[in-house]
Formats: structure tokens, sequence, C-alpha cells
């Protein structure tokens, strides 16, 4: 390390007075030595700056390379998706679009976190700083907000046959008698399923062992059934009321709700949901109507309109809501957020191909999947390209259903339940 003061410095021996020309001679010295401070401490200081700089300016081009290359692989798959669409060889079109899935989700899977470097210096008054050897630099490394990776659309066409299929007609554990709704609990990856004609709910992991039952001490009919945090909902067609469960002890805490028209009375309310600004929409099913409450219950506001006939279904993006009405004649009707009716997606006198549908999901890509209860199916549907797939058909074993009800997507997986005599409970995969 470079020695600061020169050697040439030396303290006046004791016998020697201390003149005025010895003491300007140590003061000419020690300034000499603090200049060199100052050009030594000035000279890193411009060494870390163009250091910082030049990282910098590389991490921006390490993003602008991976940016790049992602949009030319959504490009080419765009390309290719257009050039195959109507090839009669589907079984290759399957192969080149999972390809450039796959490549797509290496390229989101390797992608190093990304750093910014933000350089804080006062430069302003650097020598008087040092000279009180104070701080010089203060470096700060901020992550760039993670990007989260898009949605996975489960692959249609290769539910064939179930990974699960569970859940005989008969009113033991595990067993079904009229299944209505059935929802992923996302936080302990169980599948709850509201067992209507048996009065409880039941509880199943995703490899379809059965882990337990509540509710039936209190629930009659339960139709619809939707969680939200650690609050789970129950709708109850013959009692007119939602009651609300705890988790994780599955505590009733309050029921809400009589047979009526009045606020906060209900007429066969049906599948509720959550709203993205956290409230609960009940489809008030015989009262042509959506109930709004409140997450503890309180109610808030009704929604109507001339075209909700008969709502049984409601769903939500983060800018539209979609509800589902009438079985016999079933629509789904788009509306904003603050409920202005904006388009009809699905009616049956529109050549959508749907006999009687019971409730319905939205995948990654707003696709509606809906259980076709009369058809005895599952169908997918593009609001811009209708038709998509179909599961299943009528029948008892594996991958068939008898009037489909509850229907839900986590990840890849479609999870179902159906009146199947030898199972009720189905869930799909890739």
């Amino acid at each position: 390390m470079a020695t600061l003061f020169p050697e040439t410095i030396r303290a006046p021996h004791m016998s020697e007075p201390l003149t005025e020309p010895i003491i300007d001679s140590i003061a000419v010295q020690i300034n000499q030595s603090i200049d060199r401070l100052i050009f030594l401490l000035n000279q890193r200081r411009v060494h870390l700056l163009a250091t910082l700089r030049d990282r910098r300016e590389e991490m921006k081009t390490d993003l602008v390379a991976g940016q790049e290359m992602e949009d030319e692989l959504v490009g080419a798959r765009t390309l290719l998706e257009g050039q195959i669409k109507h090839n009669k060889f589907h079984s290759m079109q399957r192969r080149f679009v999972a390809e450039m899935e796959a490549k797509l989700a290496e390229l989101h899977l390797n992608a190093a976190p990304a750093q910014e470097l933000r350089f804080l210096c006062n430069t302003q008054d650097l020598e008087e700083r040092i000279s009180r050897l104070g701080q010089i630099i203060q470096l700060e490394i901020l992550p760039i907000p993670h990007i989260p990776p898009k949605p996975v659309i489960p692959n249609y066409s290769a539910f064939k046959r179930p990974i699960v299929a569970v859940g005989r007609q008969g009113s033991v554990p595990g067993a079904f008698n009229g299944p209505r709704s059935v929802t992923f609990d996302s936080e302990s990856g169980h599948i709850y399923v509201a067992d209507m004609n048996n009065s409880r709910i039941q509880i199943f992991s995703q490899e379809g062992h059965h882990l337990n039952i509540f509710g039936d001490r209190y629930l009659q009919s339960p139709c619809g059934i939707v969680i939200h945090e650690d609050n789970i909902y129950v709708t109850d067609i013959r009692q007119h009321a939602i009651f609300l469960f705890k988790l994780p002890d599955l505590t009733m805490i309050q029921r809400v709700g009589k047979e009526g028209s009045g606020i906060e009375e209900f007429d066969s309310p049906k599948q509720p949901a959550i709203s993205p600004d956290q409230h609960l929409y009940v489809p008030d099913c015989d009262n042509d109507r959506l109930q709004i409450l409140t997450t503890n219950l309180v109610f808030k506001d009704t929604l109507q309109h001339q075209t909700m006939n008969n709502p049984v279904n409601v769903k939500f993006t983060k800018s539209e809501m979609f509800v589902l009405t009438r079985y016999d004649y079933p629509c789904i009707h788009v509306f904003t957020l603050s409920g202005e009716k904006s388009r009809s997606l699905l009616t049956r006198g529109l050549g959508m191909q749907v006999e009687g549908a019971y409730f319905f999901c939205l995948d990654g890509h707003n696709n509606l999947v809906i259980s076709d209860w009369c058809a005895h199916q599952i169908k997918v549907f593009s609001p811009e390209r209708g038709l998509l797939h179909r599961i299943g058909q009528m029948g008892h074993e594996t991958g068939m259903f008898e009037y489909p009800t509850g229907i839900t997507i986590h990840n890849n997986k479609l999870i179902c339940i159906s009146s199947n005599e030898n199972f009720g409970l189905q869930i799909f995969s890739n």
C-alpha cells in the first residue's frame, strides 16, 4: 500500500526550538499529504463509477437480448399457429406448438434474476467530506420486480383418461349423492366437493384420497362453494342461505339468508365467486339477480339486468364478470366490473352446441370450460373461435360422465364432478 505521508516529515528534536519556518514546513507537508489522499480517493471513486456504469450497460444489453429472443419465439409460434390452423395433420400441429411452448417455458425458467445497480454519491462537497473522514459512497443493490410466468393452458386434446377417478354413488365417506360444486384450495392443495343430497362438504387430496367431511350439522342441500383466504362460503338451495366456515378447523361462523326476494333473502342461491375488489357475488337464481356481500357476509348491493334470467354461476377476470344463466337455454353474459352489460358469448340458439350448461370456469386464456349437463360432456369454447374441444361422453367408465356439474382448473389439471354410478370425482392432466 502506498505511503500517504512523505518520508521527509520528521518531528523536530526536542532540543530544537519550534521556530516559525519549521512549523510552516510541517504545515506544507501535511497539506501535501491531504492533497495526495484526496487525489487517491477521487481516483478510486472514478474507477467505481466507470465499473458500475459498464455493468449497468451490460445488464441492459442482456435484458434487451432476452426480450428480443422471447418476442421472436412468440412471433414464430403465432405464425406457425396461423399457417397450420386449417392443416389436417393435427398431431404435427400439436407437436410444433408444444415445442414452442416448451422453449418459452425454458426461457422463463433459465432467465437469471436481473439486478439493478444504483449508485448514490454526493459530489458537491467531496473534498470537505474527505477532510471530515465522512462516508464517500453508498452502493445499493435493488432487485428488479419478478415478472410472473404466463398462465399454463391445459392440453384438452390429451384429456382422454383421468389420472384420478373416485367416489361411487352412496352416502358413506368418499361416496356422492347428487354432487354439485367442486373447488380447489391452492393453499392446502385439497379439493372440496358440495355433496348436495348427502347434506355435506367432502374434502379430497389431489391423489383422490378422502380426507374429511364437514357441514353436515348445518347444511341441507349445499350447492355452491368458494374458498377465499381462510374462509369457506357455501350456498344452500333448500335453506336459501349462505354459510361461512373457517379454516383450518372448519368451524361454522355465520349464516345469512332466508327464502324471499328482499335484502339478504335468497331463492335458490347457486355458485358464488369473489370479485377483484374482494366482494362476494352470489347468483340469486330464482330472483334473477346477483347479490353482492362483503367477505363478512354484510349486504352491499344487488345487480340486475334484463338478460340476467336465472343466474347460476359467476366468474371474474381482472376487468370483466362472466355470468352463466339458465340450464335449459344457457347463455354467458359479460359485464364490466361496474355492472354494465358488454356482450353475450354463449347461447344454444347461436350454434354454440351447449344443451344444458350447469357450471363453468375460465382457463388462463379466458376460454370457457363448461359442464354440459344434458350432453354428458365437458366442452371448451373460445370467445373468438367457438367450440375447441369435447371431453367425454355419457357412460360409467373412466373418462365418461353422467350429468356433470362442478368443474375447475388448476394449472394444467381439469377437476370435474358428475353423478356417475362408479365414481363422481375425476381429475384429468396432460
